[in-house]
C-alpha cells in the first residue's frame, strides 16, 4: 500500500530522469547521449563570464587615450571641411570668371566674322570699283 502526504507533495521535485526500461522497450541503448554530447557533465561557469564585456577590463588610461584620439581625428576634420569650403570659393571665382572671359572672347569672334564675311567683302569690293557678277550658278533653261 502507498500512501501520499499532502503537504510532502508540493515540495517533491519531478523525476527527470528517463527510464531505462522504456528506453529498452523502443530499441534504444541505456547509454543514450544527448545531442551536445554533454550528458552527466557539468558546464564550467567560469567560461560564461569570459564572454561578456565587463567594464572592469576597460581601464581608465584606454578611455583618455580615446577621447584623445577621438578629439584628434575631429580636429583634422574640421580642418579639412573649413580647407573645402575655401577650394569651393576659389573653384566658384574661377568659373565666373572663365565665363566672363568666354563672353567676351565669342564677342570679338563675332565682330571677326562680320568683318571677314560676305556682305562685308560684297560691300568693299563694291567700293573699289568691282561689279556683282550675279549668282556664280546660272540656270540654264532648254526649251522644247
Amino acid at each position: 500500500m502507498h500512501i501520499k502526504s499532502p503537504l510532502k507533495k508540493e515540495k517533491v521535485k519531478e523525476n527527470k530522469r528517463n527510464n531505462s526500461a522504456g528506453r529498452k522497450k523502443n530499441g534504444h541503448h541505456s547509454t543514450y547521449r544527448t545531442n551536445g554530447g554533454n550528458y552527466g557533465r557539468r558546464i564550467d561557469k567560469k567560461d560564461e563570464g569570459k564572454k561578456r564585456f565587463s567594464l572592469p577590463s576597460l581601464k581608465p588610461w584606454k578611455v583618455i587615450l580615446g577621447a584623445i584620439v577621438l578629439g584628434a581625428l575631429g580636429i583634422i576634420y574640421l580642418n579639412h571641411v573649413f580647407a573645402t569650403q575655401e577650394l569651393l570659393q576659389e573653384v566658384n571665382q574661377l568659373e565666373r570668371e572663365y565665363n566672363q572671359v568666354k563672353r567676351v572672347h565669342s564677342d570679338y569672334k563675332l565682330n571677326y566674322d562680320r568683318m571677314i564675311g560676305p556682305a562685308n567683302i560684297y560691300e568693299q569690293a563694291k567700293g573699289q570699283g568691282f561689279i556683282n557678277g550675279g549668282p556664280a550658278e546660272k540656270v540654264i533653261e532648254v526649251e522644247k
